[in-house]
């Protein structure tokens, strides 16, 4: 495992610490008649938190499909977006229906800001005089940005 892999499964880790600290909260406050809304939110974004690093640690392991560790993040990075962008809002159902759709946005969010540095390290570089073709200013020439070469 390399050590990209190594701080996928750090991260995963510290979630699901995360997640059993408020589960283990959850039932003291139960036991204690204490419950609140608050303790229960924060069960549901931790364990939606979770569920995107676990993606990433399952793409690694091969119970998906083996992948290395910057595939898999940049992948499971793409399928966070996709849910950001693509969640429908939740119009009918109670509280609770809504409750977790934004847990779900917070849980994808939270994964998004967290990977954002590693994804930006292992994105692949640029060839050195290569201008992306989705930087190209429509209705400009290039020639007409680069200047005359001739």
């Amino acid at each position: 495992m390399g050590r990209l892999e190594d701080l996928v499964s750090h991260y995963a880790t510290a979630a699901r610490w995360e997640l059993s600290e408020a589960l283990s909260r959850i039932v003291s406050l139960d036991d204690e008649g204490t419950l609140g809304d608050k303790d229960l939110g924060r069960i549901a974004y931790a364990y939606q938190r979770l569920s995107w690093w676990q993606q990433v640690t399952d793409l690694t392991h091969g119970c998906e499909e083996t992948l290395d560790g910057g595939t898999a993040l940049l992948t499971v990075r793409q399928r966070a977006r996709e849910s950001l962008i693509n969640a429908r809002p939740v119009n009918n159902g109670g509280m609770f229906a809504q409750a977790m759709a934004e847990s779900r946005r917070g849980g994808a969010r939270a994964f998004l800001d967290a990977t954002e540095k590693l994804a930006e390290a292992i994105a692949l570089p640029i060839e050195h005089g290569v201008r992306p073709a989705d930087t190209d200013i429509p209705g400009i020439e290039r020639s007409s940005v680069e200047g005359d070469r001739s």
